[in-house]
């Protein structure tokens, strides 16, 4: 697929919805809608089954991509251990037949921690060598898209030859190595735009030296922001939205993962920063406890973006 240049996606939120508007998943619809018709380049859903409780991301994806008709539907991430590679090849064949080409998958094994253990014991999946299982159960699923494992022949085939892209999210050496060689795109947390353009560089690296165009690969990268009117408005709901979500302070989860609080100015300026670093498409999720104005600050987060 290439780089895209200079695009936004917008992260739905699918969380939230279950936070604080009671379970309302009507409401990732609409906000869908809206990001299109604002001009966002893309839209996103994360997966969780019990740690961070949310709408099961490709159902929901099925459900947006009858709503809409040009943003490209990602996931950020998906947790490819929490099924079966068949059933999962099955369901992204289906689900990019109905988005008619527009699916981008994100995937992950899963952060280390005690909810990531938990919901893989409750499907009966080990999770002590959670990235080689997670590679071999992707190898499964684009063998059954390529109709090359004797015995199985899979339908419906998906819409994009080969299957969807799959963008690998982690950066740890063996993860920016795996991105490089085996994978269409890569889709960080990196918490400086410093460490994410160290982390490309040696992806494209990796790339290169398996023989691949290192062009071909998209770099994108998960960024989550708080604007308000003072930095110090927006760090205080940053830190509730970071407690509500994850259970921790903003300052826990902020050594792993890119975030920022401050005014609309200076989100403007850090996402520059990330584009200057070789982030190709930014997924943005905003950061608010609360979603009664929620298309309206999507769209100012657009401009900031652009």
């Amino acid at each position: 697929m290439g780089q895209t240049l200079g695009a936004t996606g917008l992260l739905l939120p699918s969380r939230e919805a279950l936070l604080w508007a009671d379970g309302d998943l009507a409401f990732l619809i609409g906000a869908a809608r809206h990001a299109e018709q604002a001009g966002f380049d893309s839209v996103w859903v994360g997966d969780s089954l019990l740690a961070r409780p949310r709408g099961e991301p490709l159902t929901l994806l099925a459900a947006i991509a009858g709503a809409t008709s040009r943003v490209r539907l990602g996931t950020a991430v998906l947790l490819p251990l929490l099924r079966h590679p068949v059933a999962l090849a099955h369901a992204l064949a289906t689900l990019d037949r109905i988005a008619e080409g527009r699916l981008v998958v994100g995937v992950g094994p899963g952060a280390e921690l005690p909810g990531t253990h938990a919901e893989l014991a409750a499907v009966g999946v080990p999770s002590d060598r959670r990235v080689t299982a997670m590679v071999d159960a992707l190898d499964r699923v684009r063998r059954l898209w390529r109709n090359e494992e004797t015995g199985l022949e899979l339908q419906p085939s998906p819409f994009q030859p080969g299957g969807p892209p799959l963008w690998l999210g982690g950066t740890g050496p063996r993860m920016l190595r795996l991105t490089g060689t085996s994978f269409e795109g890569w889709i960080p947390l990196s918490p400086t735009p410093e460490l994410y353009a160290s982390g490309r560089r040696s992806v494209l690296e990796a790339a290169e030296r398996a023989g691949r165009d290192p062009a071909s690969i998209d770099c994108g990268v998960y960024l989550t922001v708080a604007v308000a009117d003072s930095a110090k408005r927006a760090a205080e709901d940053l830190d509730g939205y970071i407690r509500a979500y994850y259970g921790v302070p903003a300052e826990v989860m902020g050594r792993g993962m890119a975030m920022h609080a401050g005014t609309l100015e200076s989100a403007a300026e850090w996402f520059a920063a990330y584009r200057a670093a070789g982030a190709r498409h930014l997924v943005v999720r905003l950061a608010t406890p609360d979603l009664s104005e929620y298309a309206a600050a999507t769209s100012v987060l657009l401009n900031a973006a652009r």
